[in-house]
């Protein structure tokens, strides 16, 4: 986990793309909210990780959201129902889970139906988001701590200063 916050910390301050990262972020809350009791949980795992984006901000924001969606299980599956009872795509299920080893993701099921759907919703706002705050952290926030006395002083100790050359993170202590 620390390699992984290190990681997500050097692309913060280093000269990455910012959709890098702000994928990372949105693909990590998809794979949170998707109950890793099924094949779709490990399919879009896989593809994740061919997909081009900070893995540290991934794996970091996956572990984070973790925590996090356990309690919004209930509105999750209360969608999933929604999603499942919609008229218009009972033959779109209906084929589909007709269809050899589509059955095995449990899209069926409300919980993996809900999440699924929540998260493929809410990757785009969260994308811009996350771009959005890179920016104002980058342009705004990085200059001020950067230059405030009490990183100077922090970035002097040793320990901290081992754990920055180790890691690679550059620009970390003056």
């Amino acid at each position: 986990m620390f390699k992984y916050l290190m990681r997500f910390i050097k692309a913060l301050n280093a000269n990455s793309h910012p959709g890098d990262i702000a994928h990372a972020v949105a693909l990590g809350l998809l794979l949170a909210l998707v109950p890793k009791g099924n094949l779709l949980w490990p399919f879009l795992f896989i593809l994740a990780m061919f997909i081009r984006m900070n893995k540290g901000a991934f794996f970091l924001s996956f572990i984070l959201f973790s925590f996090i969606v356990p309690f919004a299980d209930v509105p999750v599956e209360r969608f999933g129902n929604l999603v499942l009872s919609l008229p218009p795509l009972q033959p779109v299920f209906t084929q589909l889970y007709q269809t050899p080893f589509i059955g095995l993701t449990r899209f069926n099921n409300t919980m993996v139906a809900g999440s699924f759907t929540a998260g493929v919703l809410a990757y785009l706002p969260v994308y811009l988001l996350v771009r959005i705050l890179l920016s104002v952290y980058r342009k705004k926030l990085q200059p001020l701590i950067t230059n405030s006395k009490l990183y100077k002083l922090f970035t002097r100790i040793p320990l901290i200063k081992k754990i920055t050359d180790m890691s690679g993170i550059g620009g970390m202590h003056s």
